[in-house]
C-alpha cells in the first residue's frame, strides 16, 4: 500500500491493486450509498483510507492481489470475478471476516494463514482441485467451493476438522455427481445445515449411509483427543508446577538418571544380577519419589497460603482506596454546596469579597484533598510494610522447606551409593565362592570382569553419587533464586501499581482545584463584562 503501480497490458488489460483502485472504489460504492445531491466526493477529504472496513473491487481484471498492507481494519474484501491466479498479499488483513474470490482462475487454496477470523470464503467458479490451506481458519463457518474440479470423495474428510462450519457448496464438482454425495456430507460432517444453499433434510437411507472410511476416522480422531486431552493435562501441570515454582521437580529422579553417564556406561552392566534392579534400582527410585511427592504437597501447601495472602492485600489495599475516595467525594460535596452558595450571592450582590472568599474555600479544598491523600499513602505504605514482612516469613518458611527436602534426599541419594557398594561387595563374595564353578552364561562374564576390577567400580559408583549429588544441588538453587526474583518482581509491581495510582489520584486533585478556579475566573469575567455593558449604556 502506499505504492502506486501503473496498469498493465499484457495481450488484455492486467491489473494490480493499487491506491488509486481503491479510491476509486470507494468513492464510487458512497456514490451508490449516499444521496444524490452530493456532487462531488474527495477520498482524501470525505475518507479515511486506513479506516475502510470494507472494500470491492470486481470486474477490474485484476490478475495480483498486492499493496493491502496497513488496511488491517478490513472486515469484507470481495475480489471476485478477476483474473486471480494465486492467493497471496493478504497477510496483513488479521480481522477480515469475508473474502470473495469467486469467478477468477485460482489453482490452490493458500496464503490464508494470517486469516484467523474469517468466517466466510467464497472461491466459487474457479481450477480448484483439493482442500488445503485453510487450517488456521477455525472459525470458518461459510465455504463456498461450488463449480471447480474437486472429484475426490476424501474431501469430506479434510473438512471434519472445521467444526465451525454450517454453509458448505460443492455443486458443480464432480463429486456432487456421486450417488452418495448428500449421504456422505451428512455422515463425515454432521455440523453442515446448508449444503448447496439448501437446508439439509436427509432421507433415512441417507441417515444410515455410514462408510467404513468413517470409522477409520473415528478411530483416528478419538486417538487425537486423548493424545490432546494428555497435552492439555501436561501443560496444565506445567504451568501449576511453574505457579508454585516447583518446575523440574516431578521429572527430578529421571531427568538425573538420564545425565547419570557413570550408570549407563558402567552400572548398567550390574541390571542383569539378580536382585539390582529391586534391590537397588527400585527401592532408591520409590524411597526417592516419595520424597519428591512429600515436598510437593509442602509446596503447594505454602503456594495456597502466599495466594490467600495475596488476595488479603490487594482487597486491603481496593478497601483503603476506597475509603479515601469516599472523604475525597464527601469534601468536594462540601466544596460545592459552598461554591453554589457563593455563586448565588455573588450574582445576586455582585461583591467581589464573596469570589475571593470562594478563592480561598478552593485552596482550602485542595489542601484538604491533598491531606486525605497523604494520609491514604501513608496507609498504603503501612499494608505495603505488612505484605513484605509476610513474603519474608513466606520466604523464611519455603527455605526451610526447600533445606529440609535438601536434607532428606541427600540422605537418600547417600543411602543408593552405600546399598550399591554393599550389593557390588555381595556380588564379588559369591563370585569368589564360585570361582571354581564353570558359567554357562557368556553375557555374565562381562558383569564378573567389571565386579572383580575393584576401581573402576568405586569410580562409577562415586561418579554416580556425585552426579545425582550436584543435580539436586544445582536444581534446588535454581528455584532458591528463581523464587527470590518472584518476590522482587511482585514488590516491584505492586510499588509501580502504587506509584502510578497515587499520580493519578493527585492529577485529578489538581484537575479538580484548576476547574474550580476557572469557574471563578469566569465569574470575575462576567461580572466585568456586565459592568462594561452598563457603562456604555
Amino acid at each position: 500500500r502506499g505504492t502506486t503501480e501503473s496498469r498493465e497490458i499484457v495481450k488484455e488489460k492486467r491489473t494490480v491493486i493499487d491506491e488509486r483502485l481503491i479510491e476509486e472504489a470507494i468513492i464510487e460504492n458512497r456514490k451508490l450509498n449516499l444521496d444524490d445531491t452530493i456532487a462531488e466526493l474527495k477520498v482524501e477529504t470525505d475518507v479515511d483510507l486506513y479506516e475502510i472496513d470494507e472494500l470491492s473491487l470486481t470486474h477490474e481484471k485484476i490478475y495480483k492481489i498486492s499493496n493491502l498492507e496497513g488496511y488491517d481494519k478490513l472486515r469484507k474484501l470481495v475480489l471476485n470475478s478477476n483474473i486471480i491466479e494465486k492467493i497471496e498479499g493478504l497477510d496483513s488483513l488479521v480481522n477480515l471476516e469475508w473474502l470473495d474470490l469467486s469467478f477468477n482462475n485460482i489453482s490452490r487454496i493458500e496464503g490464508l494463514d494470517n486469516l484467523v477470523n474469517l468466517k466466510d470464503l467464497s472461491l466459487h467458479r474457479n481450477k480448484i482441485s483439493k482442500i488445503e490451506g485453510l487450517d488456521n481458519l477455525t472459525k470458518l463457518q461459510i465455504l463456498s467451493i461450488g463449480s471447480n474440479q474437486i472429484s475426490s470423495m476424501a474431501v469430506f474428510q479434510d473438512l471434519r476438522r472445521y467444526k465451525s462450519l454450517r454453509v458448505l457448496s460443492l455443486k458443480g464438482n464432480p463429486v456432487s455427481k456421486n450417488d452418495s454425495y448428500i449421504a456422505s456430507v451428512i455422515a463425515f460432517l454432521p455440523h453442515v445445515e446448508f449444503l448447496d444453499y439448501k437446508y439439509l433434510q436427509p432421507t433415512q437411507e441417507q441417515k444410515d449411509y455410514h462408510p467404513s472410511e468413517l470409522d477409520t476416522l473415528l478411530k483416528e480422531e478419538k486417538k487425537k483427543a486423548e493424545e490432546e486431552k494428555v497435552q492439555k493435562e501436561k501443560k496444565a501441570t506445567a504451568d501449576k508446577d511453574d505457579t508454585m515454582n516447583v518446575i523440574g521437580l516431578r521429572s527430578l529422579y529421571s531427568d538425573m538418571m538420564a545425565t547419570d553417564k557413570s550408570y549407563k556406561e558402567t552400572l548398567v552392566t550390574l541390571q542383569d544380577l539378580a536382585g539390582f534392579k529391586q534391590e537397588v534400582m527400585g527401592k532408591y527410585k520409590r524411597e526417592f519419589e516419595k520424597v519428591v511427592a512429600e515436598y510437593l504437597k509442602q509446596c503447594e501447601h505454602l503456594h495456597e497460603q502466599k495466594v490467600e495472602e495475596q488476595k488479603r492485600f490487594q482487597k486491603a489495599l481496593e478497601n483503603a482506596d476506597a475509603k479515601s475516595k469516599g472523604i475525597s467525594v464527601r469534601i468536594i460535596q462540601e466544596f460545592e454546596q459552598k461554591k453554589e452558595k457563593a455563586i448565588q450571592e455573588f450574582m445576586a450582590e455582585e461583591d467581589e469579597s464573596i469570589l475571593k472568599d470562594l478563592s480561598v474555600e478552593v485552596e482550602s479544598l485542595a489542601k484538604r484533598l491533598m491531606e486525605n491523600e497523604m494520609l491514604l499513602v501513608e496507609q498504603l505504605g503501612d499494608l505495603f510494610d505488612e505484605f513484605n514482612s509476610q513474603l519474608r516469613k513466606q520466604k523464611e518458611a519455603s527455605n526451610a522447606s526447600r533445606g529440609d527436602f535438601s536434607m532428606r534426599i541427600t540422605d537418600i541419594v547417600q543411602g543408593y551409593k552405600t546399598r550399591l557398594q554393599e550389593f557390588v561387595d555381595k556380588e564379588r563374595e559369591r563370585i569368589e565362592e564360585d570361582e571354581d564353578e564353570d558359567e554357562d552364561e557368556d553375557e555374565v562374564e562381562e558383569v564378573v570382569k567389571l565386579i572383580k576390577h575393584d576401581e573402576k567400580l568405586k569410580e562409577a559408583i562415586n561418579g554416580s553419587f556425585e552426579t545425582h549429588k550436584d543435580f539436586i544441588e544445582e536444581l534446588i538453587a535454581a528455584l532458591t533464586k528463581k523464587e527470590e526474583d518472584r518476590i522482587k518482581s511482585l514488590q516491584i509491581k505492586f510499588q509501580h501499581a502504587n506509584y502510578n495510582k497515587n499520580r493519578e489520584r493527585v492529577a485529578e486533585i489538581f484537575d479538580v482545584v484548576e476547574l474550580y478556579r476557572k469557574v471563578i475566573q469566569m465569574c470575575k469575567e462576567e461580572d466585568a463584562e456586565d459592568i462594561e455593558e452598563d457603562e456604555d449604556d
